[in-house]
């Protein structure tokens, strides 16, 4: 019987076991939890007798109690199977699990297959099933079960069905000739399986080919001795029987015969099996079918030549002639046709070798390995044998294209994400998690790190490989021995790139490594040229880097082409850039060049979005100009760039960012008096905005006292406006007035409306604060005229945050709601999710009032998710949830939200007042009465001395008193 079921589950256990619901990955962190979801999910769905899988979780071992033991690991699996517990179904007297083996169903079907061609003599159908079969593995089977009875005798079954297919191949690759390449696969699996006969009887044949008969019947003599020391057994008739035709060195033990008339190609032994190419192999045994010249160009480390391999192994397979050449060793252009001759068997060619050449080619496959140092010689080669009239098919690998007419360009990139980790799961033999993520995406995703990353595991745990990979250029060594130095390691792998190159091409491939993000060829323009490169240079070695694959290239827009670099060809040529002594010259230019493009794009402007979405554009490089700068001589320089950032910090509600930033630059040695005062004051705001009010009071006088010295009417207004703000956000409405009012009136005698907006805006926020909401939506809505007609959005859609709240305040709930509609449209056409959160937050508190607290609590989290913590935004809108959360009696839950608050409002700004009474709520919950009617006297005694009568606040006191007078009158 199948069991019927909503979900069904995934499991792959040809490595440790892998779990997957409808939802992603699961996490079975128990063996027994494990245990029990693979042998129901070997079951097919058929019910499985409790009987049954106790036996198969304890085996023969006396258990108290075994039924209850068995409910208990059932009852976890179903709690860690989370949304898919559906698939898990209990039915009279036994389990049933709606799940799937996809790994062990296909490794039947292809061993069956391997089997069918080995019976019918095919080796080449043998090879190609097998490479299938043999690619599901991740490791040994069922690896981290094999301690659990039944999975012991399942994993024997496996590595059985797995040794049988291997020796298939083995025996099938021999007969197809191509025995050196399995020479070191085999002489492990003989020293793995010392008494397995037909193993030891290839490997003997291999040893005679060799010319070395002495020792192929040394391994026989060893073979029988071990069978009857350890098993008393004599060897089989086959093996007692090549002893006899190696004695009399019988011709049929000779190696087959070549095909096509070319010699046995010396194809690389692969380490590792291929994974993640699949579709471009077989798209590219398609097309080399007939007659074509196939480059395969890609940056360093992205498998290349592995395609091409995998490519002439399945042509070879097939019985299809190949000559390999790899000229990777080769440094004389005039090598390049001798070795391609010798590849392709032409030895003592007449005068023309091209003739000869071409001649040899019918339906052969010809692939060029590692031809990016000698693309001239091979293209005159390759295009000479073109005009011959050549059959042949052609694959090179190169890291830029050949430029022949006839040539076909095929980009190898990265690899998919999902096929990068399963090949890391593959190579380690490890579970996929979000470190296996996080350590693809830092290696580009190229199958070299990947590989050297996997191979890191043997010796250091997943934790510690992903802890050091910003140190991925030293750490990334120790490939396989046999891959050729160039694949030993990630800087091997580069070194061989930037010698190629001549000193312009490495010039300009180091200095564009201070690009953190991608860059236009402007930009480059500006940055690179110079100490030796003009600026006219950089187009067309920028344009050579990218035939090299060493800088890619993507149009995002068609007019506007961007260059980027891998992250690990960038982390090299930054090391080149240093050894180079350039590195302080070229971040000079790109911190000018930044503080350009962002003067360039005025968000004050009429185009305020299409400003800051240009800013944005080069988002990464301005943060990296911001890193760089402080402790150097380019931090005034930096100063400026903060400075320009400012608008655009604040209209992403960039707080936390900007803060950093000003922190470390604000001090810059040589910034002039306004430099010191724009960078203090709008320091000093960010604090203020993330609740540090004592500290942005210090630094408002600072910047006060450098405004005067600058003797400018907009700095001081400036600063005036952002200590109101100060003010406000520290709970003083009242005394925020003066402040306010004083930037006001400058504002109004420069004409400087936008400012006057904001002015009013946070003055109408203050008045709110102190308890006059009628006033303050009057004043918000003047505020968001003037910002609607002057199409000033941002600040718009920040005012319409503050009147829904004024309006709310006020008791005008439907004003509230469609002051957060027209928001939330303008945040969304913004992009400005701040604003959308806050809005949010506004739609939970009309909820609140209008009794529906579920829904409230829903706008709340989701407002959350969208603010940064410390923020006093955010910690307003915690206590929200906080206080929605009381109404429902998830007194736990609430506590937490303000124990958040009280723990990030050290300075008692608005915050810690509007916490309060929600902390006396919390404390009467708790049975705390005397500890509620002192919280309710601190908190009355701050509002009165600090003119605090925010409505929402007074609201919760209110309440607060009303139920600590009822809990006090209770006996």
């Amino acid at each position: 019987m199948i069991v019927a079921a909503d979900v069904s589950l995934v499991v792959r256990v040809l490595g440790p076991v892998v779990l997957a619901g409808p939802d992603g990955p699961i996490s079975l962190d128990r063996p027994l939890e494990r245990g029990l979801a693979v042998r129901l999910a070997l079951a097919g769905g058929t019910p499985v007798p409790d009987g049954v899988l106790i036996q198969a979780l304890w085996g023969d071992a006396e258990l108290n109690r075994p039924a209850e033991r068995l409910r208990v690991v059932v009852s976890r699996l179903r709690t860690s199977l989370g949304g898919a517990a559906g698939a898990l179904r209990r039915v009279p007297g036994a389990y049933a699990l709606a799940a799937r083996v996809p790994d062990v169903a296909a490794a039947e079907s292809a061993a069956a297959v391997v089997r069918a061609a080995s019976s019918r003599g095919d080796a080449a159908a043998v090879c190609a099933a097998a490479a299938d079969l043999l690619a599901l593995w991740r490791g040994p089977a069922l690896a981290d079960l094999r301690a659990v009875p039944f999975a012991a005798v399942e994993a024997a079954r496996l590595d059985e069905l797995r040794l049988q297919v291997q020796v298939e191949r083995i025996t099938a690759e021999t007969d197809l000739g191509r025995g050196s390449e399995v020479r070191g696969e085999l002489d492990q699996l003989v020293r793995d399986h010392p008494l397995h006969e037909r193993l030891c009887r290839l490997l003997a044949v291999a040893l005679y080919r060799d010319g070395r008969p002495a020792a192929a019947l040394d391994l026989l003599a060893q073979l029988r001795r071990r069978l009857a020391d350890e098993l008393g057994a004599d060897p089989a008739p086959d093996t007692a029987a090549l002893e006899i035709r190696i004695l009399q060195h019988d011709a049929s033990l000779a190696p087959p015969a070549t095909t096509g008339g070319l010699p046995n190609p010396r194809l690389p032994a692969p380490s590792t099996g291929i994974l993640g190419r699949d579709a471009e192999t077989a798209a590219l045994l398609e097309q080399l079918r007939s007659p074509r010249l196939i480059t395969l160009i890609g940056p360093p480390g992205s498998g290349k030549t592995r395609l091409a391999l995998e490519v002439a192994r399945v042509s070879l397979a097939s019985r299809r002639p190949v000559a390999w050449v790899d000229l990777a060793s080769l440094g004389d252009p005039e090598a390049v046709l001798p070795a391609v001759l010798t590849a392709c068997g032409i030895e003592n060619a007449p005068h023309d070798p091209v003739e000869s050449l071409a001649a040899a080619f019918d339906s052969p496959l010809l692939v060029i390995d590692n031809a990016e140092h000698l693309v001239e010689p091979v293209a005159r080669l390759l295009g000479a044998l073109w005009r011959e009239g050549s059959g042949a098919s052609v694959l090179v690998t190169s890291q830029r294209p050949l430029m022949i007419a006839g040539e076909e360009v095929r980009q190898v990139g990265p690899l998919p994400p999902g096929s990068a980790a399963a090949l890391f799961c593959a190579r380690s033999a490890l579970a996929r998690d979000a470190r296996v993520e996080a350590i693809c995406a830092a290696v580009d995703y190229l199958p070299l790190g990947i590989e050297l990353a996997a191979g890191l595991t043997r010796t250091l745990t997943l934790d510690q490989v992903a802890q050091r990979l910003d140190d991925r250029l030293r750490l990334l060594v120790g490939g396989a021995r046999d891959g050729g130095i160039r694949h030993t390691s990630m800087r091997a792998a580069l070194d061989w790139s930037f010698a190629l190159l001549d000193a312009a091409g490495r010039a300009v491939l180091r200095r564009v490594a201070v690009f953190a993000g991608g860059w236009t060829l402007e930009a480059a323009e500006r940055v690179v040229a110079g100490d030796g490169i003009d600026a006219g240079d950089v187009a067309p070695i920028l344009t050579d880097l990218v035939d090299r694959s060493l800088v890619t290239m993507v149009r995002d827009d068609p007019g506007a082409p961007r260059f980027r670099l891998l992250q690990s060809v960038r982390d090299y040529a930054a090391e080149k850039l240093q050894s180079a002594g350039e590195a302080d010259a070229v971040r000079h230019r790109h911190l000018a060049w930044c503080r350009a493009h962002v003067a360039a794009h005025d968000v004050q402007g009429p185009d305020e979005a299409g400003a800051l979405r240009a800013i944005y554009s080069e988002w990464p490089d301005l943060l990296s100009a911001l890193e760089g700068a402080p402790g150097t001589d380019r931090a005034r320089e930096g100063l400026r760039l903060a400075i320009a950032l400012d608008d655009a910090w604040m209209f992403r509600g960039l707080h936390e960012q900007a803060r950093r930033h000003y922190r470390a630059l604000v001090g810059a040695p040589g910034a002039s008096a306004e430099e010191r005062a724009l960078g203090l004051s709008n320091y000093g705001f960010v604090c203020a905005v993330m609740g540090e009010t004592d500290l942005a009071a210090e630094l408002l006088e600072r910047a006060s006292n450098e405004a005067r010295s600058a003797g400018r009417p907009e700095l001081q207004m400036r600063v005036l406006f952002h200590r109101g703000v100060a003010l406000v956000e520290g709970g003083r409405p009242v005394d925020a007035m003066d402040p306010l009012h004083a930037a006001e009136a400058v504002a109004q005698q420069l004409g400087r409306d936008r400012s006057l907006a904001a002015i009013r805006d946070v003055r109408a926020t203050a008045m709110l604060y102190a308890g006059d909401a009628v006033g303050a939506k009057a004043l918000h809505a003047e505020s968001n005229e003037m910002d609607r007609a002057a199409g000033h959005l941002h600040g718009l859609v920040r005012g319409l945050v503050n009147e829904a709240a004024s309006r709310y305040g006020a008791g005008d709930q439907d004003g509230a709601l469609a002051c957060a509609d027209e928001g939330t449209g303008i945040a969304q056409q913004l992009e400005d999710a701040v604003a959308e959160a806050t809005l949010r937050q506004v739609r939970g508190q009309v909820a609140v009032a209008r009794g529906d607290i579920v829904e409230a609590i829903r706008h709340f989290e989701a407002a959350l998710g969208k603010l940064e913590a410390d923020e006093i935004d955010a910690k307003l809108c915690r206590l929200d949830l906080a206080d929605a959360l009381l109404r429902t009696g998830a007194t736990e839950a609430a506590h937490r939200e303000v124990d958040r608050v009280l723990a990030a409002s050290r300075d008692r700004g608005v915050a810690w007042l509007l916490a309060q009474p929600t902390l006396a709520l919390l404390a009467l919950a708790d049975g705390d009465v005397s500890g509620a009617r002192r919280t309710l006297r601190v908190a009355a005694d701050e509002y009165a001395a600090r003119g605090f009568a925010w409505p929402l606040a007074v609201e919760r006191m209110t309440r607060a008193e009303q139920r600590l007078a009822a809990a006090e009158q209770r006996p």
